[in-house]
């Protein structure tokens, strides 16, 4: 199953796992209300349902918002009534939607639905190609450590309404830094499994992958809150700019 079909199929459970009530939604929409001049102009890679999208788009930004899964695109359009977010059905590592933006950013665990460390590479150089002068990339993303120390299967149970909850069951291959889980959602009905396979990246991997990219990191946190980041951080914020140097090295060639 690749990642379109995944989120396909978690398309009518996603509000769920990542509700609209998290005070996460609101410090992501504040620090990234912060990186972008007022009215300005943002692109999301992984829009989802628009649960950071709709939001930053109520702020007064111009928002546009790209994901591979079309039933993801249609819990947006249900979420965005007024239609402020304009979408794209599109590969992350291919996609151009002939605009350049103030801040462009990739939340959650969405650079790791590549399954590739060169996939992971094209998505952050076309998030690089769509930045405008002085623009910023921001990516999220989880430290992999807790699973690649993983020992066989892990289980784990998350709550999504007072009358369903999902099952998580994972395995990590750590010679391909995959990890494959099994999401099953229990709510008295046929369980509906689904499958998804995440391919995480250390963040001086993602570092890299920028700088193959043409960026440079300016800023890395703990959370939205700006946490500083050490080493029992779970999760990263981290803030790319364009290389200047490589920029000018180019042109001159």
């Amino acid at each position: 199953m690749d990642s379109t079909q995944t989120y396909d199929s978690l398309a009518d459970v996603y509000d769920l796992m990542y509700p609209a009530s998290s005070p996460d939604i609101k410090d992501a929409v504040d620090f990234l209300a912060r990186m972008c001049p007022e009215g300005g102009k943002i692109l999301e890679f992984g829009v989802g349902s628009g649960r950071l999208a709709v939001p930053l788009a109520q702020r007064g930004f111009e928002v546009h918002g790209v994901d591979g899964s079309q039933r993801m695109l249609d819990k947006l359009a249900e979420r965005d009534t007024d239609a402020r977010v304009r979408a794209f059905a599109a590969d992350f590592t291919k996609v151009s939607t002939g605009e350049t933006y103030d801040v462009v950013f990739i939340a959650l665990n969405t650079l790791f639905a590549l399954h590739t460390a060169a996939q992971q590479v094209e998505c952050v150089t076309r998030m690089r190609e769509h930045l405008t002068p002085g623009g910023r990339v921001v990516i999220e993303a989880f430290d992999p450590m807790p699973y690649h120390q993983q020992q066989g299967e892990h289980t784990s149970t998350r709550y999504l309404s007072p009358t369903s909850v999902m099952l998580d069951s994972s395995h990590v291959v750590r010679t391909q830094q995959l990890v494959l889980v099994i999401h099953t959602v229990l709510d008295g009905t046929v369980p509906r499994p689904t499958q998804e396979i995440l391919r995480y990246a250390w963040p001086s991997e993602i570092d890299l992958m920028a700088r193959i990219a043409g960026l440079r990191l300016v800023g890395r946190t703990a959370g939205w809150r700006e946490e500083p980041y050490d080493e029992k951080s779970d999760r990263h914020i981290s803030v790319y700019a364009v290389d200047d140097v490589k920029d000018q090295g180019s042109s001159g060639s």
